[in-house]
């Protein structure tokens, strides 16, 4: 089993522009995951489409895998930090996502934060663990997995698919 983040996207309401969001799942496929995507969507069941996903095999100078022992308690966490901020030049916020290693959110802020320092006026919009937030522990556990983190020996860059793949 691996972990996947997705940058999902569709309609909502009376949106005026397509809304976006990421999201994670758990499967041995990024197809594997549809079902579940499916059942956090909140926007128009028939919009809704896949932007880009990938495996999240490393993040922040660790390996992450899943494992079939029981979590740890204590030490570094796993999170997912978006930030937001603007520039000038353009009639929009900018976003960036970022999944790094932190003991706790305030450390992971100022740790992604500081990725961002050409921004005008950045800020957190969303910073939780990935566990927490969409309750990925108890997919694990269900499956009879946990969260790894270990030093990674050699960087792995995350590699991920962009394309529009609709899978309502």
């Amino acid at each position: 089993m691996k972990l996947y983040m997705f940058y999902v996207g569709g309609n909502c309401g009376n949106s005026n522009v397509e809304l976006h969001d990421v999201r994670f799942s758990i499967g041995e496929t990024p197809e594997d995951c549809h079902d579940d995507l499916r059942k956090q969507w909140w926007g128009d069941p028939k919009s809704l489409h896949l932007d880009c996903w990938g495996a999240v095999e490393q993040a922040d100078g660790f390996d992450i895998a899943l494992t079939e022992h029981a979590p740890h308690d204590g030490g570094d966490k796993l999170f997912f930090v978006n930030l937001g901020g603007y520039d000038a030049r353009e009639f929009s916020e900018l976003h960036r996502n970022v999944l790094l290693v932190a003991s706790d959110a305030k450390a992971a802020k100022a740790k992604a934060l500081s990725q961002i320092k050409s921004w005008s006026l950045p800020h957190k919009d969303s910073l939780f663990e990935v566990e927490k937030a969409i309750d990925v522990t108890a997919q694990l556990q269900a499956c009879g997995y946990s969260l790894s983190l270990k030093p990674a020996t050699e960087e792995k860059p995350f590699t991920f698919v962009c394309d529009y793949l609709p899978i309502a």
